[in-house]
């Protein structure tokens, strides 16, 4: 029976670049900036609570929001447009039950930043607490054990993270 030898994996030739190659020598990612550069231009849209146009990258599966009291309309219904202001621990209390969680410890998004120094725990770089709420920089807190996989809503379960990072991140697990 002839042994098989391993083959060697072939990798982007963009320098530097240690992913591996998909198509003309590049992997997806520079592929697809050389090659197709607007396949997630923004489009203009409307905000899907207020009308508000906005410019967003086209996904099927998103509704776009203009402003964070926006994104609460469109995920609790109009009643939460009515509160006087925004409360992130409550909005994380029913996030977590809505998602399942069995563990629920109520704490400010602000004690998980202070905790953390405002660094992000994935790319270990500075997060900034002026920056708008859609900017790749803005402080989040992340679920270090996804709700959706089972994780608990606690302090030792949360962790401060860019937007970006939290973002590419998703549901997996860190």
């Amino acid at each position: 029976m002839p042994t098989l030898t391993p083959s060697r994996t072939k990798t982007c030739t963009e320098p530097g670049c240690p992913n591996k190659y998909r198509a003309l020598g590049l992997c997806s990612t520079h592929y697809n900036r050389k090659h197709q550069p607007n396949r997630h231009a923004a489009i203009p849209t409307s905000c899907t609570a207020c009308g508000t146009p906005i410019r967003r990258p086209h996904k099927a599966d998103r509704r776009p929001t203009c402003s964070i009291a926006c994104r609460r309309i469109v995920q609790f219904g109009p009643a939460a447009a009515h509160t006087g202001s925004y409360d992130w621990s409550t909005d994380a209390v029913k996030r977590a039950q809505l998602a399942g969680a069995t563990v629920i410890h109520r704490f400010d998004r602000l004690q998980v930043f202070e905790r953390d120094g405002w660094v992000c725990y994935r790319c270990e770089r500075p997060t900034d607490p002026d920056a708008s709420p859609f900017d790749v920089m803005s402080p989040t807190v992340d679920h270090v054990a996804p709700l959706s996989k089972g994780g608990d809503h606690t302090l030792a379960n949360v962790r401060t993270c860019c937007l970006g990072c939290n973002s590419a991140k998703q549901d997996h697990a860190a």
